[in-house]
C-alpha cells in the first residue's frame, strides 16, 4: 500500500451495529486510567492572567465561532491523554462517532475540519499514524503551541471536569453557550461564586447574553443554582442599592477536585475581586 493510498476498511462482523455514540465515548474515557475520574484543565484555557489583567483564554475562540464540536474534541482528548507524550492514536471514524457522526465520508471531513480548529489555535498537534489513524497530541491550554505538562506546578491554577459530564450525557444534552458557562464556573474553584454578565466579555470573551442563556440552561439542568443574592450599595438606581445572584455548582460539579483552590476568604477570582459590584 503506497502512503497516498487509504488502508482497508475491515468489515464488521454480519449483523453488527455500529457503535454508539455512548460506547464510543465509555471505551475512550476507560483507556484514560484516570483513578478519579476527572480531567484536569488550568485556568488559562478560559482566561489568561496579563499584566492588563484578566483576559480571554481559548475558550472565547470556540464560542464566538461556534465550535461546539471542536470543544467537544477538545475535552474528550484532554480525557484520554494522560501521560507519556499526551498524544491519542485513533480512527477518525472512532472521533466522529464520539460526537455523534455516522456517516463515514462525512464524519471524518467533519472531524478533520474541527481539529484544524484546535490546531490553529495552538491547542493540538495532528499528525498521521499507522493504518491512516490521526495521532492527536494535546498541547498546553495557553494557545501558546508550547508542549503539554500536567498542572500542579507552584502557584498555577487549574479546575477538573469530572467524567460525569459524560456519563450523564452533558456533552449531548447541552448547549455550546451552557458548556462554556460550566468551564468558566467551574475554574473559579470557589464554593459560591457570582458571574456578572457586564463583566463577562472583558473577562471571558463572552457576551452577557450568550452567559445568561448559558447559566440559565445550567440551571434548568440542575448543574448550576441560584443560591442566594448579595447586594451592595451604588448610585446606579434610585434606592442606592442593587443586587446581584450568587451561585453554587452542584453535585458532581461541586468543589470536584479544585486543583490549587485557595480558602474561601483568599480565593483568588477574576479581576480580583468577583463579589465586587
Amino acid at each position: 500500500m503506497t502512503a497516498t493510498e487509504s488502508p482497508p476498511i475491515t468489515p464488521a462482523p454480519a449483523g453488527a451495529r455500529t457503535l454508539s455514540q455512548e460506547e464510543t465515548i465509555r471505551f475512550l474515557l476507560e483507556r484514560s486510567h484516570r483513578r478519579n475520574r476527572t480531567v484536569p484543565i488550568r485556568r488559562e484555557f478560559v482566561q489568561m492572567a496579563t499584566p492588563g489583567g484578566p483576559a480571554p483564554g481559548a475558550l472565547q475562540s470556540l464560542v464566538r465561532r461556534s465550535q461546539a464540536r471542536a470543544l467537544d474534541l477538545y475535552l474528550l482528548v484532554s480525557a484520554v491523554t494522560s501521560a507519556g507524550d499526551f498524544s491519542v492514536t485513533e480512527w477518525s471514524t472512532t472521533w466522529a462517532r464520539s460526537v455523534g457522526l455516522f456517516d463515514e465520508k462525512s464524519g471524518t471531513v467533519g472531524v478533520s475540519r474541527a481539529w484544524k480548529v484546535l490546531r490553529d489555535l495552538k491547542l493540538i498537534n495532528r499528525s498521521r499514524g499507522k493504518e491512516g489513524k490521526s495521532v492527536i497530541t494535546k498541547l498546553h491550554e495557553d494557545g501558546s503551541g508550547t508542549l503539554y505538562t500536567p498542572p500542579g506546578g507552584r502557584g498555577e491554577k487549574y479546575f477538573q471536569l469530572p467524567f460525569e459530564y459524560w456519563d450523564e450525557g452533558l456533552h449531548e444534552s447541552l448547549s455550546l453557550p451552557a458548556k462554556a458557562m460550566l468551564l468558566i464556573a467551574s475554574s473559579l474553584r470557589k464554593e459560591k461564586f457570582d458571574l456578572p454578565q457586564e463583566r463577562l466579555p472583558g473577562w471571558y470573551g463572552i457576551s452577557a447574553d450568550t452567559a445568561g442563556r448559558g447559566l440559565k440552561e445550567l440551571q434548568d439542568r440542575a448543574v448550576l443554582a441560584h443560591v442566594d443574592d448579595e447586594w451592595f450599595p451604588t448610585l446606579s438606581t434610585r434606592s442606592g442599592y442593587a443586587s446581584k445572584p450568587i451561585y453554587e455548582l452542584l453535585p458532581p460539579f461541586h468543589l470536584r477536585g479544585m486543583g490549587t483552590a485557595l480558602p474561601e476568604s483568599t480565593a483568588d477570582s477574576p479581576a480580583g475581586n468577583p463579589s465586587a459590584p
